[in-house]
């Protein structure tokens, strides 16, 4: 069973997942269609220099919507295991839903 994290891991975890997202909010709308069919995947560091994989994947938000719902993962470098995960929502017209 592994242990719980300390208080300023799950900080830095924090930090680093919502500097991601920052980053990908700005990305139209367009990319996120091709993102449907192929996840990004790609390795990040966070200010304790300890490596993560982060994970983005795009489905559509509901059936016959045109929105689409990203979804971020932080996930351990040797494992794989997920550690923290986030997600938004955006619609054609690039605007961010709730």
């Amino acid at each position: 069973m592994p242990r719980a994290p300390f208080v300023w891991e799950v900080q830095v975890r924090r930090e680093v997942l919502e500097d991601e997202i920052a980053k990908l909010r700005e990305l139209p709308y367009s990319l996120w269609r091709e993102v449907i069919a192929s996840p990004l995947r790609r390795s990040v560091s966070g200010r304790d220099d300890t490596p993560y994989r982060l994970k983005v994947t795009a489905t559509w938000a509901e059936h016959g919507s045109e929105s689409i719902r990203v979804t971020v993962t932080l996930q351990s470098s040797a494992l794989h295991r997920t550690l923290i995960e986030e997600s938004f929502v955006i619609s054609a017209d690039n605007r961010f839903l709730g």
